[in-house]
């Protein structure tokens, strides 16, 4: 018998709410991303209130399983998988406030490559919503097993994803240091950028691991 049916089963998780929270919170951060890229202004404070939506939500689960005698999961691993969506949620926050600070000179190619990295990161995080919202579903209905297998090809979707948007960004850090009309300071503010949004899609491709983990653990 899985452990975790030797527990009163809750009628949700509330991963996937805030999951679906960090999403609008990334949405909001490709808007911002598409308008830094057509040298628009950043408006940062959106991308903020999304992430202070979501960090309102992930406060509430953490305050329920601190209050909870009893957990229908690992306490442990909801815990990182939901300091994982949190991250996620924190360096969009983080990426809008540094591009909302300067916009260099990008040029075509390197607008081009922030569009395509602005997609993958967007798509990664709503494949990895996808997966949560399945999970926490077929986990409260009792048919995770029947579920199992799309929420594996999603989770590995989103380390595909992953892998590409490195790609995206090692192309992006190569073609500013071949930049030399780029002034030293520019040069920086752009690598600091992809390197904000690459490790947001990082963050993406934990929070997945984090999810096998759990239902290696629901399974049991």
């Amino acid at each position: 018998m899985p452990f975790w049916k030797r527990f009163k089963k809750p009628t949700a998780l509330r991963l996937k709410e805030h999951a679906q929270r960090v999403e609008e919170t990334a949405e909001e951060l490709a808007k911002q991303l598409r308008a830094w890229i057509r040298n628009e202004a950043v408006q940062a404070e959106g991308v903020s209130e999304k992430e202070h939506a979501a960090d309102m939500v992930k406060r509430e689960i953490r305050l329920a399983l601190a209050k909870s005698d009893t957990a229908p999961l690992p306490r442990d691993r909801v815990l990182e998988l939901l300091w994982h969506q949190d991250e996620i949620a924190d360096l969009c926050q983080d990426s809008a406030l540094l591009m909302a600070l300067r916009r260099p000179n990008l040029g075509l190619e390197l607008e081009d490559a922030f569009r395509a990295l602005g997609e993958l990161l967007t798509k990664a995080v709503h494949t990895y919503v996808l997966a949560i919202s399945s999970f926490e579903d077929a986990f409260l209905s009792g048919s995770l097993s029947a579920k199992a297998p799309d929420i594996a090809a999603n989770i590995d979707l989103v380390n595909r994803l992953e892998h590409e948007s490195d790609l995206v960004e090692r192309e992006i850090v190569a073609n500013v240091y071949r930049r030399e009309d780029l002034p030293p300071f520019d040069r920086y503010h752009i690598v600091q950028v992809v390197l904000a949004l690459g490790d947001t899609v990082d963050q993406v491709e934990n929070a997945a691991g984090d999810l096998s983990l759990l239902m290696a653990a629901a399974s049991r």
